[in-house]
């Protein structure tokens, strides 16, 4: 039986011209379609090519992912460097703040120290004002002191005469020493009775000459036997002045030397006294009443020396 014919589904036996010239057309837009998209990108499109945006995006995605693994492992890196840093410095700060606090501790010892020595410096200062004070107040007493042994020294020699270059004979005795002073009181013409001399004695002294020390009973007989000596010596020639044939002194005659007795400070003052005259040529040096006086020439006035001081400045106005 013959199969039916229906033209709605029936496939065509053979291409119609119309089908065909669009199919021929169809392709020659898609070629000329084509050949413009290769020749505006550069690039052959084919209907099978595929889609490119898709790919793109997958590599896109992947280099995301492996920067995002890569920036996570730097980040952990920069974390762990970080967290070793913020420990160091941790570490650090802590030991800058014991070392802190150990100098804030020394500076606290050192200010106490410092304060203390502060207290003692100004305790030692009053201490030492006081001291000052207390040994001006003992100089003061000392030279006082001095000043009243001076004047008692003085007043017990007040009475007293020396005799100097006399020559001391074997087994002298005080009477051989009376009748050398009874020599010179007649000679200088001297009223002395047994009682006028107090004691009489030789000291030592350091050129061996053992000065005789007669004291007498009163200061106006001392005074005029001095007196009397040295108006005595005024009137004589050098070679009959008082000497030791005056006394009835065997051997050739020796100047005789008296002065009135000095205590041991006057003493020294008096030698200085006379080596400044010497050396300043003053032609005066004598002492009266334990008082040691100088002068410059005959007619000049007297000046009193009563410490070594007045003969500093006596040599500072020379």
């Amino acid at each position: 039986m013959p199969k039916s014919h229906n033209p709605a589904t029936a496939a065509p036996a053979v291409d119609s011209p119309v089908v065909v010239q669009d199919s021929i057309e169809n392709n020659n837009k898609v070629k000329i379609s084509a050949g413009t998209s290769s020749t505006a990108a550069g690039i052959q499109h084919y209907d099978s090519a595929p889609d490119l945006g898709l790919i793109m995006e997958n590599i896109t995605e992947r280099k995301k992912r492996k920067f995002e693994e890569k920036d996570s492992c730097l980040n952990d890196v920069i974390k762990e460097m970080f967290a070793i840093f913020t420990k160091d410095q941790a570490t650090r700060f802590e030991e800058l703040q014991l070392t802190i606090k150990s100098l804030k501790e020394q500076n606290n010892k050192l200010t106490q120290s410092l304060e203390l020595m502060s207290n003692k410096y100004d305790e030692f200062l009053n201490k030492i004002t006081q001291l000052e004070s207390a040994r001006r107040e003992d100089k003061k007493n000392i030279e006082y002191l001095e000043e009243k042994v001076e004047y008692l020294e003085r007043k017990s020699k007040s009475t007293g005469i020396e005799i100097r270059n006399v020559s001391k004979k074997s087994g002298e005795t005080k009477s051989d020493l009376c009748k050398i002073v009874e020599s010179i009181a007649k000679t200088v013409s001297v009223d002395m009775g047994q009682n006028s001399i107090k004691d009489i004695y030789r000291i030592k002294s350091k050129d061996s000459s053992n000065p005789i020390i007669a004291e007498f009973t009163s200061v106006l007989i001392k005074e005029k036997f001095l007196g009397n000596v040295k108006i005595f010596n005024k009137s004589k020639i050098p070679s009959k002045k008082l000497n030791s044939t005056h006394l009835g002194l065997q051997g050739p005659g020796k100047p005789v030397y008296l002065a009135e007795t000095l205590t041991t400070k006057t003493q020294k003052l008096f030698y200085l006294a006379r080596n400044f005259q010497k050396q300043y040529n003053y032609d005066f040096c004598w002492t009266s009443h334990g008082v040691i006086y100088l002068r410059k020439k005959g007619e000049s006035p007297h000046i009193k020396i009563t410490s070594e001081m007045d003969i500093e400045q006596l040599r500072k106005s020379e």
